[in-house]
């Protein structure tokens, strides 16, 4: 799919996405299309089991604009990856809404305070242990430096042009 072609994919579903999370009575499922986002167009994330992604983050994790520049993210920050996958058939589907949210010092030691969750297009919320070790184990590759945060391609970020 070209770049193109990921925006107009995403024009066509951002109203369905938010429906369907909306299902989850998460109060941030409504919001985060109107926060922070620092995708200039939906990417592949092969991170994210291959679907396109945009990320967005609230006001209090702002700096994440800054990249590899950002310090430590504040308690309070919340990191959204809104995705959706197009089938081998060409039909655009609604996918899983990554959640990272940053809590206070010493909660999580071992995830530097980021609690993982997932929201599903029926509303059903995944948080349990197997999710915050899957989405730790694989951040942790980005390391203390960057905050366990791994940043989009280059190419895709806002700013970065």
């Amino acid at each position: 799919m070209t770049e193109a072609e990921a925006s107009a994919a995403f024009d066509c579903i951002k109203d369905d996405s938010v429906a369907a999370y909306a299902k989850s009575g998460v109060e941030l499922s409504g919001k985060y299309q109107g926060w922070n986002r620092y995708s200039t167009v939906p990417y592949l994330s092969d991170a994210h089991g291959l679907r396109y992604v945009h990320n967005y983050t609230n006001d209090t994790g702002s700096a994440y604009g800054k990249y590899e520049g950002a310090s430590d993210m504040p308690p309070g920050t919340l990191a959204i990856k809104e995705s959706f996958v197009l089938s081998s058939d060409g039909r655009i589907g609604v996918v899983s809404l990554f959640v990272m949210e940053k809590h206070a010092p010493g909660t999580f030691p071992d995830r530097r305070d980021w609690f993982y969750c997932m929201i599903m297009p029926n509303g059903a919320v995944q948080d349990a242990k197997a999710i915050q070790k899957i989405c730790n184990d694989c951040r942790i590759i980005a390391g203390d430096e960057d905050d366990n945060l791994m940043f989009l391609p280059d190419e895709y970020r806002v700013g970065a042009n």
